[in-house]
């Protein structure tokens, strides 16, 4: 074998393990490439799912603040808070007013 030959082996080597680097690199990328693409999608559905369920959770925020203020309605009703709150305004009023005829009341009547 001559040097020219052996030269012609060694560049077709090198050629060769260069073409299954560069086969290996664009396998591997493509391969990083499509998992990349299923993160993306997962990820995408992971946010619409957390909107979703962003959305379920102010809806309910809103019901349950709806229900508190018509369970503290309901309850003010049955305890008779506000009756008795307007009452005790009703009986104040009528006892300043009483207090003050009898202090402008003429004397011996």
């Amino acid at each position: 074998m001559t040097l020219l030959g052996i030269a012609g082996w060694v560049f077709g080597a090198l050629a060769s393990l260069g073409a299954l680097g560069a086969a290996y690199v664009r396998v591997r990328s493509d391969a990083d490439n499509a998992t990349a693409e299923i993160w993306k999608g997962e990820a995408e559905a992971q946010k619409a799912r957390a909107d979703r369920l962003e959305a379920d959770l102010n809806e309910l925020s809103g019901r349950v603040a709806r229900l508190e203020a018509e369970n503290r309605h309901l309850s003010e009703l049955v305890t008779g808070q506000a009756a008795i709150a307007d009452l005790k305004a009703l009986v104040l009023a009528q006892h300043q007013e009483l207090t003050s005829l009898i202090r402008t009341a003429p004397e011996g009547h």
